[in-house]
């Protein structure tokens, strides 16, 4: 199994940045910081990944005073039934506080203007929700992850004014409703990273969790033993924990943060038995000595995680680490957020940015395509 990355654009450097892909290759890029703690514009810089000399397109807020602000740790997801682009939470302003409960909610934008050459304005709308100001609404926080499912946007973890999170809540789009949903196991964190996958054929939509931080990289085990990955099934409200068979030559992947977790489908299996469901890559290793204003020690690794039986309710999972094939590979990095999207029934990863150890924001924008 091998991963080819290629360099396909450059866009304004930066980390902590959101990102976005719709189903047709079309990467949405918003916010983020170049220098520690200064959020940079709030345009949205789309790029066509499909594009055989892809080409930046920015677009500016149709009007400031509804507009989502410039902001560092939010999120972002693509919705493909209705090319809407939704984004939540972050941090902002020149003390780098969470945003206020009104510019930390969703902010929605119709990306069907985008389709017009001439269009250079994008409008935005802040959703509202029934019960925004009570305890089924999750507290303002940036550094969180999030996943589209079924019409329900979720947001898990994160960092709110002090502390972690291990909270798990989702926003219906049709009702306009939070709910408060179960917490997650271990320690609360920032920086993880979840991906809603399938797990067995026929069987529901689960959210996976993997890595993050608490005051130490996630997740924290000794050495030898297999690193725990956590499952959220949306129909019962509840997570457990399975813990991955080890690649047989290069065990399993380490503890990290700010990384890449994303759903990965294809149309040809390793075997009938053995189905890759996820992709791992990247991500920080060892934290800075001087936290935010530092750059740590970083992964420049890719691991897919495989389903190797199904013949019980809780699938048999293995990790096998992916080979790199050809001289183009991005050096190690973390702080960008997972992106991907599925051309020809196979998906894509997309790298954007990031910290890199030298404390240089990229701009760089890779893809990587995996051969099994």
């Amino acid at each position: 199994m091998s991963i080819r990355w290629s360099l396909v654009n450059a866009l304004p450097a930066r980390s902590s940045h959101s990102v976005a892909v719709s189903n047709t290759g079309r990467l949405l890029l918003y916010s983020g910081e170049h220098r520690p703690r200064i959020p940079v514009d709030n345009d949205l810089h789309v790029l066509d990944l499909e594009s055989t000399s892809p080409s930046l397109r920015t677009f500016a807020a149709l009007a400031a005073s509804r507009a989502p602000e410039p902001r560092v740790g939010a999120s972002a997801v693509h919705d493909p039934h209705t090319n809407n682009l939704y984004v939540w939470g972050g941090r902002g302003g020149v003390d780098m506080a969470p945003l206020d409960r009104f510019q930390a909610g969703i902010w929605k934008a119709s990306l069907d203007a985008l389709d017009t050459p001439s269009t250079t304005t994008l409008a935005w709308e802040r959703l509202p929700a029934v019960n925004d100001d009570s305890d089924a609404a999750p507290a303002v926080r940036s550094y969180h992850a999030s996943a589209l499912v079924r019409g329900k946007l979720y947001i898990h973890a994160g960092c709110p004014a002090s502390g972690r999170l291990a909270t798990l809540h989702a926003y219906d789009l049709a009702t306009h409703t939070w709910y408060r949903l179960a917490d997650a196991p271990a320690q609360p964190r920032g920086g993880t990273a979840i991906a809603a996958v399938t797990l067995t054929p026929n069987s529901e939509l689960v959210l996976i969790r993997y890595g993050g931080f608490a005051g130490f990289q996630l997740p924290q085990v000794t050495q030898g033993t297999p690193p725990p990955l956590d499952i959220y099934t949306p129909s019962t409200d509840t997570w457990s924990t399975v813990y991955p068979a080890p690649d047989p030559e290069h065990g399993f992947p380490g503890a990290r943060s700010v990384h890449g977790l994303v759903p990965f489908v294809t149309r040809t299996n390793v075997t009938p038995e053995r189905i890759p469901v996820a992709l791992l890559h990247h991500g920080e290793r060892d934290a800075s000595s001087v936290g935010h204003a530092g750059a740590g020690v970083f992964w420049d690794d890719a691991w897919l995680l495989v389903v190797t039986s199904t013949s019980t309710s809780t699938p048999s999972l293995e990790w096998k680490k992916l080979r790199v094939e050809g001289t183009a590979l991005p050096e190690p990095r973390g702080w960008f957020p997972s992106a991907s999207y599925v051309r020809d029934g196979k998906t894509r990863v997309v790298l954007t940015g990031g910290l890199l150890s030298s404390n240089e924001r990229s701009g760089e924008v890779w893809v990587g395509d995996v051969e099994l």
